[in-house]
């Protein structure tokens, strides 16, 4: 039996012609999991037992020897930095079966990624006629840079939307994982998003809303995706985990969960992710639900939002450093068709920002009622520009009444540490704050409750949030 892996590397690998004779020349003993390319040969080795498996690629040199694994290589992908290596590794993906491994091996240079210029462009594109169902995804070695897909710089029409990964949801995918991958769009430090009106000339990873309504099972492990003039992954569907990934110097945002279907709840997990140096956000959540764990942010333009259309966001041990607008702040624009829930639920647990140029955080409710939970805030050193505060709550926004949290606000220069408005009730069990120049706090048409306050600075990050080198990609 001739296998879509062997048709599809065969015929890449010596042409039809040669394909004929090999399929002429096979026997009824031969193999079904022969390598047609005589350029790079293989072993046809035995499945290994479970005992046997070994579940880390850098602890199994001989991984591209697996008869469950498909080697980019067999297909034409050299990996030099110069040859075009997309459609190798397009079909390397479409020969895959699942359960099986698409192997990327560890490379000097990189694996070039290259447009034709015509516009609209996608370099790996996985539509409905790619079976992704059970494929992971993996590069040999854990670490950034070792297998760095990149896009030809200068190769695709910058006025045009382009993207250098592509999934499309026009049925649910199950079981799909990315693993030890770099993706880089070649921007030049410090060069501002370009093209397409400034929004996504090079989009790194998109998730695409399809006729699925999402429900999927998607994962990216230790990947990073760097110097895109746009965002670096948008997720338009639910399903999607992100563990140990990374988002930095992009034009645009870092992380962009976008679903507004809820079949999976959360739509989008990220654990111990990391977005620095971004144009847009870091994180700009805007519909369905979402929760962050384990999340690190730094110097991003508008630092961390979201939209009044989301559902739920949980955000647990979070640090934001120098995130130029907030660390975090509800978004009051809406999108024609958005459905915007009558209570939006926001978690924020252990977050600790710090340096910001406008505010630490931002609630506000502004036609919708939030129901936030509010527990072990720490915000330090504000310039406060543009806002009311260090923390500021207002327009329909409570928090439980319970008393057990506690409220850490120290330096905030030009105004007050909290400023509670319009209707808000913030609730605190231990208030501490410190030369804060408006005073410790102001309540305008709003009110604050505590147990207990003290004039007093803590210490810097007593909750203990993530440092910059604690997560994201290749981080234990």
């Amino acid at each position: 039996m001739v296998t879509r892996r062997q048709l599809l590397a065969t015929a890449s690998g010596i042409g039809s012609v040669g394909f004929l004779g090999y399929l002429l020349s096979r026997n009824s003993d031969d193999s079904d999991r022969a390598v047609p390319n005589e350029s790079t040969p293989r072993e046809t080795v035995a499945q290994p037992t479970a005992e046997e498996e070994v579940e880390e690629t850098e602890e199994d040199p001989d991984i591209s020897q697996r008869e469950d694994v498909v080697d980019i290589r067999e297909f034409g992908a050299v990996g030099d930095g110069t040859t075009d290596d997309s459609e190798a590794i397009l079909r390397a993906i479409r020969a895959a079966e699942p359960g099986e491994t698409v192997f990327v091996p560890q490379t000097d240079d990189s694996y070039l990624l290259s447009f034709d210029g015509s516009g609209d462009e996608v370099a790996l594109n996985l539509g409905p006629e790619t079976g992704l169902d059970g494929i992971t995804i993996t590069g040999e070695r854990p670490a950034e840079g070792a297998q760095t897909l990149r896009v030809e710089p200068g190769s695709y029409d910058a006025s045009t939307f382009n993207w250098m990964l592509k999934l499309r949801g026009d049925q649910v995918i199950e079981g799909l994982t990315f693993r030890n991958l770099t993706f880089d769009g070649s921007r030049p430090p410090g060069d501002g998003p370009a093209g397409a009106d400034g929004e996504e000339s090079l989009l790194g990873v998109l998730l695409r809303r399809g006729s699925a309504n999402g429900g999927h099972d998607i994962t990216f492990q230790d990947c990073v995706v760097r110097n895109c003039s746009a965002t670096a992954f948008r997720f338009e569907e639910s399903g999607v985990v992100c563990e140990r990934v990374t988002a930095r110097g992009v034009g645009r945002h870092g992380f962009n969960p976008v679903a507004g279907d809820t079949t999976v709840d959360p739509g989008f997990l990220g654990t111990s992710i990391k977005a620095v140096d971004c144009g847009g956000t870091g994180i700009d959540h805007r519909r369905g639900t979402a929760r962050l764990e384990d999340v690190y942010t730094e110097n991003n333009r508008s630092g961390n939002k979201w939209k009044h259309h989301v559902e739920r966001l949980e955000v647990r041990n979070h640090r934001s450093v120098h995130d130029r607008n907030r660390g975090w702040r509800s978004n009051h624009s809406y999108e024609e068709g958005d459905e915007v829930p009558e209570t939006q639920h926001i978690v924020m647990d252990r977050v600790f920002v710090e340096e910001p140029q406008i505010s630490g955080i931002r609630v506000s409710g502004d036609d919708t009622n939030i129901r936030c939970d509010f527990n072990d805030i720490e915000v330090r050193q504000t310039a406060v520009s543009e806002s009311l505060g260090g923390i500021v709550f207002s327009r329909d926004v409570e928090t439980p009444s319970r008393t057990s949290n506690r409220l850490i606000v120290v330096r905030t220069d030009n105004g007050p540490g909290v400023f509670v408005g319009d209707d808000a009730v913030l609730n605190v069990g231990t208030f501490q704050h410190y030369a804060n120049e408006g005073g410790p706090f102001k309540a305008a048409r709003g009110n604050l409750h505590y147990e207990e306050k003290a004039n007093v600075d803590p210490g810097r990050n007593v909750f203990g949030t993530p440092g910059r080198d604690t997560v994201g990609a290749f981080t234990e």
